[in-house]
């Protein structure tokens, strides 16, 4: 007889954190940054939609107008990193689970969020990709179910701010992506590499363009 495991429970949404003080960008806010005739963050939102019922920017800064009502939360006081935007939304929205991106992400397709979906199992707490099997973990565009809270709770309240030791933790999966779609997870960190960027994007959000 074949067992039938139940998905998880509650409602995905996503999560969009604009915090970071872009120092490498020559801090240039880079979820403001334009290609193809969208910002960062109208895109990413744009693709996020299309996939989770509904998307949370996490953290301070000048947001387009077209996505001014969109729920917005305040990075934790006194956290610093992904850490701050993730566990303000955690804290915000009980029961929630979470689909994270950064802002400087502008590759990410929904093929990839498919993915991160699908790797979902009961138990699973975080799927944190590891993209060339090497122990490197990304934290961001990952999956963070609602019962992963309490383990970011204990990490703030430690004084623990790398994402990264969640490697270790029980229940946080570190799975390889296809090839065909790890370029979704590349950063965009300095004006050498958006220089070097293809800016062969459409923004879908037809009021973001």
């Amino acid at each position: 007889m074949t067992t039938i495991v139940p998905p998880p429970v509650g409602p995905v949404w996503g999560c969009v954190l604009i915090g970071g003080r872009s120092r490498r960008m020559g801090n240039r806010p880079k979820h403001l940054i334009r290609q193809e005739g969208c910002s960062w963050a109208e895109r990413t939102v744009a693709v996020l939609l299309r996939n989770v019922e509904q998307v949370v920017i996490a953290g301070q800064g000048v947001l387009p107008p077209s996505l001014t009502t969109l729920p917005r939360v305040a990075d934790v006081a006194g956290l610093g990193g992904p850490l701050a935007g993730i566990l303000a939304v955690f804290r915000a929205y009980p029961g929630v689970s979470w689909l994270v991106t950064a802002c400087d992400q502008p590759d990410i397709e929904g093929e990839a969020l498919q993915w991160l979906l699908a790797c979902r199992q009961p138990g699973v707490l975080a799927v944190l990709p590891d993209l060339n099997n090497d122990g490197r973990i990304e934290p961001l565009l990952a999956y963070y179910d609602q019962q992963c809270r309490h383990v970011l709770e204990k990490m703030a309240a430690s004084g623990q701010r790398r994402m990264s030791s969640l490697r270790h933790t029980a229940g946080v999966i570190t799975p390889q992506p296809p090839a065909t779609i790890r370029s979704c997870w590349r950063n965009i960190n300095t004006p050498q590499d958006l220089a070097a960027h293809p800016a062969a994007m459409v923004c879908t959000l037809p009021e973001a363009c």
